[in-house]
């Protein structure tokens, strides 16, 4: 997986870091997750290291940048995973995929988008499913806001600001903020 690294950090494409890949690899465990859906796939480096988990592990995954999708597409083709991972080419909030239920869904694409990801795919869940969600910090700006004069980076703290607090606000939910990485949200059913 180094050379998936290598390639985006010198081509600036964020991948989960390190140690949020790691909080999410021990939740996947810990709730015996063995169907996962990804919502924006970039260069395939998590869902790789998910279908390597487990013999069994099914992988569905959403791009819709044409670049990455041809990344993404080189190096699931080449891996030993490939018929365990099926890559969409689309829109997240309007393409179609394979029904679930899936035992994980990961958020990490558009993060003003998280809201509508969560709502669209929430339904797709299994009983015992958790939802992760990525860059809940933003590299330290949630918290801390005024360390951006970018107007657009503003505006997407305010997003995932927002995205917390409807978490925080869901009944049937419970979501867990883990400092791991860049953030990382843990949300599942209230039992």
């Amino acid at each position: 997986m180094m050379d998936i690294k290598e390639y985006a950090k010198n081509h600036h494409i964020p991948v989960m870091m390190d140690e949020g890949l790691a909080l999410l690899k021990s939740k996947i465990r810990e709730y015996n997750c063995h169907s996962f859906l990804e919502i924006g796939t970039a260069v395939a480096k998590t869902s790789l290291e998910i279908a390597a988990m487990y013999p069994d592990m099914k992988v569905v995954t959403i791009e819709r940048d044409p670049e990455m999708i041809q990344q993404a597409l080189s190096r699931i083709e080449t891996s030993p995973y490939k018929s365990r991972i099926t890559l969409i080419q689309g829109d997240a909030l309007t393409v179609e995929v394979p029904s679930g239920p899936y035992d994980c869904i990961f958020i990490d694409a558009a993060k003003a988008q998280y809201t509508r990801f969560f709502e669209k795919y929430v339904c797709l869940l299994s009983n015992n499913g958790i939802i992760v969600s990525d860059n809940m910090n933003f590299h330290g700006l949630v918290d801390h806001p005024e360390r951006t004069h970018n107007r657009n980076t503003k505006n997407l703290v305010k997003k995932i600001n927002k995205y917390k607090e409807y978490l925080r606000s869901l009944e049937d939910f419970k979501t867990t903020f883990y400092e791991d990485g860049d953030g990382v949200a843990v949300t599942l059913r209230r039992k």
